[in-house]
């Protein structure tokens, strides 16, 4: 279904319910059945009926969104406005609430319940999911009802999610996801149009996958309402990593070599870094990393990259799948100021949730501060390799260093390495 089919589908219900009636998104047997609407909450006290009545979620993101007073909420494709509502509430008074819908008239909708409740830290906005009309860094938590399905460019929405998060910020939404192993189409395609997911889920690997291209990490997928075919209703929770003020870490780009080279010469240039001498060509540098597991930290006044981190297979052979080595790099100027543990331990995260069980360096003796940086994330020294190396005219020895991850053990694959069980929906 096309973006303006979808707007004008829910553009129809919106007018529906302000004349009083219940709407529903689906089939009205699998609304009731899958735990749709209302039904997904236990705190509706207070809130307006006609905010009940557009309730078309599939679960309760506000529930599992971890809200603070004073925190900024933004509810993408927020309908009636019934998270936006509790969200106002739980974050309070210094708190703000937005609510993002394509749809005028769901705005209409949304506003008139906001009114009827009293709610005055909560904004409707217009605009889609895939564009989101706030800047970079001003939203603490982003969730969702049952929306991220129906988009048609789901990578680009979940960019947008974490353009708009402060460093730190949360993801919780509930969406429809599809198992896996559900390898039959047809059926799952009923089952889709049978519950309204009108642009089609993402199974569990998709979504992982997605999330981590975005930047997110500590990613976890919790199955709730099986809709049958292999078809969940699910919570999916990620944070983006968190810095200090002024920096942001996200995915290594292409427009990033010049200056992710640069910091990478200055490193060479110390002697302790690397047996490198010279910095390769961009190409090289990405042909001898794998393309993901690699983030950057920038300054978010002047968008310099001030470090790196990027892994590379230590073996093509399948028993070494979740062993990776990497390199982080900071630029000098930049030292003492948390970077290089903020970096790592996102980069560790990510790489947990992308199933990788060791992570492996060699340090020099001499790089005491790496060696101090890797132990307090969790490396040991396994060994000393002697003399491994002639470089700058001198016999090196190298430190080898390992982490091994106490989440991630011998998986069944990267897609269900933190993917939780079925639990009832309310």
């Amino acid at each position: 279904m096309a973006h303006e089919e979808i707007v004008d589908r829910y553009s129809r219900l919106a007018r529906t319910a302000m004349t009083g009636q219940d709407v529903t998104d689906c089939d009205p047997g699998s609304f009731g059945e899958g735990c749709f609407g209302a039904v997904g909450y236990d705190d509706t006290a207070a809130l307006p009926e006609g905010a009940l009545r557009a309730s078309l979620g599939c679960g309760n993101p506000v529930a599992v969104a971890d809200l603070r007073q004073g925190d900024t909420v933004l509810d993408l494709g927020s309908g009636g406005g019934i998270d936006v509502l509790l969200s106002a509430r739980r974050v309070g008074p210094t708190g703000k609430a937005y609510g993002l819908d394509a749809s005028p008239d769901m705005l209409e909708l949304a506003r008139r319940n906001a009114g009827q409740a009293g709610v005055t830290n909560a904004e409707f906005l217009h605009g889609t999911i895939e564009h989101v009309p706030l800047p970079g860094r001003t939203v603490d938590v982003i969730i969702s009802n049952c929306v991220i399905n129906l988009s048609d460019d789901k990578p680009a929405t979940l960019a947008e999610a974490f353009r708009v998060l402060r460093p730190g910020g949360r993801f919780g939404v509930s969406d429809v996801v599809t198992e896996d192993t559900a390898t039959d189409d047809e059926p799952r395609r009923r089952t889709e149009d049978r519950i309204g997911c009108t642009a089609g889920s993402l199974t569990v690997t998709q979504y992982r996958t997605l999330l981590l291209d975005a930047g997110f990490t500590g990613i976890t997928i919790t199955l709730t309402a099986h809709h049958g075919d292999g078809v969940h209703s699910a919570i999916v929770q990620a944070t983006k990593p968190p810095i200090a003020e002024g920096l942001e870490i996200r995915p290594m780009r292409d427009t990033d070599a010049e200056q992710v080279l640069d910091v990478y010469r200055i490193g060479l240039d110390t002697g302790h870094a690397s047996f490198e001498t010279t910095v390769p060509t961009w190409e090289n540098f990405t042909s001898a990393r794998l393309p993901h597991l690699r983030y950057v930290v920038t300054d978010t006044g002047t968008g310099q990259v001030v470090a790196w981190v990027a892994a590379s297979r230590v073996s093509a052979r399948p028993v070494y799948a979740g062993v990776i080595e990497h390199s982080v790099y900071v630029h000098p100027a930049h030292h003492s100021r948390g970077i290089g543990r903020a970096l790592l331990n996102a980069f560790i995260t990510a790489s947990e949730d992308a199933g990788v069980w060791t992570i492996q360096s060699g340090v020099f003796p001499e790089n005491t501060a790496s060696l101090a940086l890797h132990q307090a994330a969790g490396f040991r020294v396994v060994g000393t390799r002697e003399r491994i190396g002639f470089h700058h005219g001198v016999w090196r020895d190298v430190l080898m260093i390992e982490r091994r991850s106490p989440a991630v053990g011998l998986p069944a694959g990267p897609a269900t390495s933190r993917s939780r069980g079925v639990r009832p929906c309310a």
